[in-house]
């Protein structure tokens, strides 16, 4: 048991070292004698371009430290020293130098009359070549552009009286590409004690994992299918399965915001440990936000609530999740988790009502 932690800390140690060698090499790129224009209400801004996408540019001023976002309404002339690699459109890429921009229109190539134009809303993500071609987080961030990934892991150990050795470890995956939206997402958490006289005991053995799969039908309206499994063995969960499919409504959606509501039905499928079986038919409500702020920080909250159909007083599940997430040092940040889980547990014991925080590094790709 005591080498497994060693592994886990020697994971979350490598974690901390690779992003700190990313940014260094990222100063670099900005630290050089080549700078890029752009020009706003007749002023002429000197730096680096960082990044670009459908809003605006990302400057890194030559003044001073700090970078500043500046909208394409905004700018009347933009010049880059350096070449970018610029992806737009569905899948399409393309690489040159920006050499202006009239009417929403970039122009990206290494001479004028080679340049090719795009609709600045159009771009997806846009970065310099050479920071592409050395920095493996940036090549794989554009390469696998549809995707995004966030490993989250947590381990506390507590020596006291009652030794306890506590394990959480959380995967999200996630794919947009318009029609299609793929979510997974799995949990694990594992909590052993250890008294003085040597008695061990599980005090925390508890899964939970989900795929969703949406398909954008019309406008902001989508199809969704939702199966999903836990178990939580403190609490006589032996196993629960509770698949829900149905409409959904997106308020609105980009990559630094999400508002959508979907509902339909679903069924459950549960087995307790000492109880036996229970099975019903339920309704489906679910919400899920999300918003990212300007410096990074970002809140997200999923819910879900499936009354069942003949009994919704007794035959009841409900998920609220809510996640606040600060960015350390480009990929890791730091996650806070508040869940509150209520469902139909007979035994009265452990109740059925359960409300968990939850703190750890957080790895985003």
């Amino acid at each position: 048991m005591k080498s497994f932690y060693k592994k886990i800390l020697t994971v979350l140690f490598l974690a901390l070292l690779v992003p700190t060698a990313a940014a260094r090499g990222g100063e670099t790129v900005a630290g050089g004698d080549a700078t890029d224009t752009v020009a706003v209400q007749g002023q002429r801004l000197k730096g680096w371009i960082r990044l670009l996408d459908s809003e605006g540019v990302t400057l890194d001023t030559a003044y001073g430290k700090g970078k500043i976002k500046i909208d394409y309404q905004d700018i009347e002339q933009i010049s880059s020293q350096r070449p970018f690699r610029i992806y737009y459109g569905e899948d399409h890429v393309v690489q040159g130098q920006i050499l202006g921009i009239e009417k929403g229109l970039l122009s990206i190539g290494m001479i004028p009359e080679s340049a090719v134009s795009i609709k600045a809303a159009a771009i997806i993500t846009g970065l310099a070549l050479q920071e592409y071609e050395t920095s493996w987080l940036r090549r794989m961030r554009t390469d696998f552009r549809h995707w995004n990934a966030n490993l989250a892991l947590g381990w506390r150990y507590e020596r006291t009286a009652v030794d306890k050795n506590k394990l959480e470890f959380g995967l999200r995956l996630a794919r947009r590409k318009s029609p299609t939206r793929l979510v997974f997402d799995f949990r694990y958490a594992y909590e052993i004690q250890k008294s003085s006289g040597g008695v061990e005991a599980t005090t925390k053995d508890e899964l939970m994992t989900y795929l969703l799969g949406e398909y954008d039908v019309r406008d902001q309206w989508f199809l969704f299918a939702r199966p999903a499994i836990e178990r939580d063995r403190p609490r006589l969960i032996e196993q629960r399965l509770y698949p829900a499919a149905g409409i959904g409504y997106r308020f609105y959606e980009d990559k630094n915001y999400l508002l959508q509501l979907p509902f339909g039905f679903g069924y459950v499928d549960e087995e307790f440990i000492g109880f036996g079986e229970n099975t019903y038919t339920a309704g489906y409500i679910g919400f899920e936000g999300l918003y990212t702020f300007k410096n990074g920080v970002t809140i997200s909250c999923n819910l879900l609530l499936m009354p069942g159909l003949d009994d919704p007083g007794e035959e009841r599940l409900f998920r609220f999740d809510f996640d606040f997430k600060l960015p350390i040092v480009d990929p890791v940040a730091l996650l806070f988790r508040f869940t509150n889980v209520n469902d139909n547990n007979p035994d009265p014991e452990v109740g059925d009502n359960k409300f968990t925080t939850f703190m750890a590094l957080s790895i985003d790709f």
